[in-house]
């Protein structure tokens, strides 16, 4: 796999910035991300829904990170589950209502049993336009910063 680093101008970062291994349709009803994938984003692009794995978490998995994209508003349920009922999330779901003002919640999985991110639903966030980021914290963790686009009474997409 061949990494690119990225230099502006005349200017070098001090940490190069990497490019993933790029951008990964789904328009299967299932999918399992490996850990090859690292860096790559995914984007779903099936209204019928999509259950995607991810890799179990081991301590070297620390730092692979994955970026999900809502590329079409779901009209059944899009999951991601974790790769073992052992390993969870933790950091948050932002959801907001675009078509209300002032409409928006922050959902915090509580870390005891949430192994899967269900966008079941509009209020939990299973419109177009979303963004999820994952990325392995410890051999036991999935760190979550979503973004997500709801209607309605706004839900928690942990379960």
């Amino acid at each position: 796999m061949t990494k690119l680093s990225i230099v502006q101008g005349i200017e070098e970062y001090k940490t190069p910035v990497t490019l993933g291994d790029g951008v990964v349709t789904i328009t299967d009803a299932t999918y399992t991300v490996t850990t090859e994938q690292s860096g790559s984003t995914f984007i779903f692009a099936r209204a019928g829904g999509i259950v995607v794995t991810l890799p179990e978490l081991t301590a070297a998995a620390s730092g692979e990170k994955y970026t999900f994209i809502v590329g079409t508003t779901f009209s059944t349920a899009g999951q991601i589950n974790t790769g073992s009922t052992s390993d969870l999330y933790s950091g948050y779901a932002y959801i907001f209502d675009p078509a209300t003002a002032e409409d928006n919640n922050t959902f915090i999985p509580d870390q005891s049993n949430d192994d899967t991110i269900d966008l079941g639903s509009a209020a939990q966030g299973w419109l177009t336009g979303g963004i999820i980021t994952l990325t392995a914290q410890s051999a036991t963790r999935w760190h979550c910063a979503a973004h997500l686009h709801g209607d309605g009474t706004l839900a928690t997409p942990f379960e």
